[in-house]
């Protein structure tokens, strides 16, 4: 019985951490997700609220170029530049929340001492992160860059016509942010399909195989944009920014990872 477990936990756990080859299976995604959320609950959103900070658009302009200093530092290891677990799910999780947390704080602490707001201190601080992630890439492959300009040019116009005249109330902040995150997010995976990429996670993977690379596509829609309407619609205040914002993240966090590690090989 403990051989069993041991073999089980080796397999559908470990393995998929160090062999980039396997890819992740119903088992970890569950429990990635599940850390995920109580990591959310527990830790991020009592932090915010500890700090006192209100979670509006200042809050999102500060965290979007951290958001994507976390996709640009998990790429490094795609790329080879940085070979370490640590930039492997779930360790990832947990550095990169520890390090917005603390650049969230430091920049409260910058707010009380010296009366800049903190959205500036942090978006600043994100910036130079990225910024430091960014330099180890180079641009290989302007074809997929490409590509990708096209495919977000095609559903952003497709898509703010069709809200433009079938549901114009939708044009608004609140859901824009998180469809446009994992659209950003499907186009990556798209091209990087195309330019010989895996789909690793088991959602994504059922609609590939099914559809086609423009499978993620369909899937982003009949997921990603009911949960988006429903939170427009259903909550309000806090809770409804909070919501959206780890959405947004999700999608923003993986587009950035998808797109650097397509350009830089």
């Amino acid at each position: 019985m403990v051989v069993d477990v041991k073999n089980f936990l080796l397999e559908k756990f470990w393995i998929p951490i160090v062999d980039e080859s396997v890819y992740y299976n119903p088992y970890n995604t569950f429990v990635y997700a599940l850390l995920f959320a109580g990591l959310t609950i527990y830790v991020i959103y009592p932090t915010i609220q500890k700090l006192d900070v209100e979670i509006d658009r200042d809050f999102f302009k500060g965290f979007i170029p951290f958001i994507m200093f976390g996709g640009s530092l998990r790429a490094l290891k795609d790329i080879n530049t940085v070979n370490s677990i640590l930039l492997e799910t779930p360790f990832i999780y947990i550095i990169t929340i520890g390090l917005g947390l603390l650049g969230l704080w430091t920049s409260k602490k910058i707010e009380e001492l010296k009366n800049i707001d903190y959205h500036k201190t942090l978006g600043l601080l994100s910036s130079l992160f990225l910024a430091v992630t960014l330099s180890f890439y180079q641009l290989k492959n302007p074809q997929a860059l490409l590509l990708e300009l096209f495919l977000i040019f095609l559903w952003s116009t497709i898509g703010f016509i069709s809200l433009k005249i079938f549901k114009p109330e939708l044009i608004r902040f609140e859901f824009l942010a998180p469809v446009t995150a994992h659209y950003l997010d499907a186009s990556s995976t798209f091209v990087a399909l195309n330019f010989n990429a895996n789909e690793k996670h088991v959602l994504g993977r059922i609609f590939i195989d099914i559809f086609g690379p423009a499978g993620i596509f369909l899937m982003k829609t009949l997921v990603i944009v009911p949960i988006s309407y429903y939170l427009v619609e259903e909550f309000e205040g806090e809770e409804k920014m909070f919501y959206i914002f780890i959405i947004t993240l999700i999608g923003l966090g993986i587009a950035t990872r998808n797109t650097l590690q397509t350009l830089g090989t």
